[in-house]
């Protein structure tokens, strides 16, 4: 996980902003409680430094990690508390494309029972975790200087932080014709499965149920090697597969 702190144009505020654009083959549980700890305590001691710099600078890290650790305390047992919807376990226990679109039909989920799945996919059945993120930018600005951070407002304007060449215009053409790919691996041997999203397809402009939010599924099941499905994300044309799963409280989770 990288991490980078970004100053807006006053120089009195900033952003803090996490990164990681590939984990491959993790036990998925000690990756998530790791990164959890190292954001919290990083955001501690960020807090802490924006009251008394000079006090921060005495203190180490472990001193900022033991104190985050206070607040997980429960966090992650939420997860494993998740009663899941049995079809949904069974998809790990069989390698049939036909099973697991039947399986999967009607399914529903949220973000914290997607995460109740991660872990279980490790604990019961015994499957590693990767996640690949994939940006395609439109044509034209790979030469451009993007801003550090810049985001579309709920009135339509560009907020922007950093230098850049390109107008607000071309600026907003980005975020709204950009493709981003989520996509999260269960692999244990040869077999996979694959939950994922698109940026699309969580903002609801796919047309699947008059723009319900849905994750997408595919495994090994469907014919495709991995890396195959991977290069083909990578360029943002991936391998379309009927399965699709409503994504509810996207949003809302705590």
């Amino acid at each position: 996980m990288a991490t980078e702190k970004i100053y807006d144009e006053s120089g009195n505020s900033f952003y803090r902003v996490f990164s990681s654009d590939k984990v491959e083959k993790v036990n998925p549980i000690e990756y998530f409680e790791k990164t959890e700890l190292q954001r919290r305590a990083i955001a501690l001691q960020d807090l802490l430094k924006s009251h008394d710099p000079f006090l921060t600078s005495l203190l180490n890290f472990e001193f900022f990690e033991k104190n985050a650790a206070k607040t997980l305390d429960g966090f992650f047992e939420q997860f494993r508390e998740i009663d899941l919807n049995e079809n949904l376990e069974r998809v790990l226990t069989t390698e049939k494309k036909k099973d697991q679109v039947n399986l999967l039909k009607g399914i529903q989920i949220t973000p914290d029972t997607l995460m109740a799945l991660i872990f279980k996919s490790y604990s019961k059945y015994g499957y590693l975790y990767s996640r690949y993120l994939f940006e395609t930018m439109p044509n034209g600005i790979q030469s451009k200087k993007l801003p550090k951070i810049f985001r579309l407002k709920e009135d339509g304007s560009i907020e922007k932080i950093g230098d850049t060449d390109l107008t607000d215009g071309e600026l907003k053409n980005i975020i709204l014709h950009r493709k981003v790919i989520v996509s999260n691996f269960f692999e244990k041997d040869k077999v996979w499965h694959c939950f994922f999203v698109t940026y699309n397809s969580i903002a609801g402009i796919e047309t699947w149920k008059n723009g319900q939010a849905h994750y997408h599924y595919i495994s090994s099941g469907f014919g495709i090697p991995k890396e195959e499905f991977i290069n083909s994300m990578k360029e943002g044309n991936y391998k379309s597969t009927s399965v699709h799963i409503d994504l509810l409280e996207y949003g809302n989770q705590g």
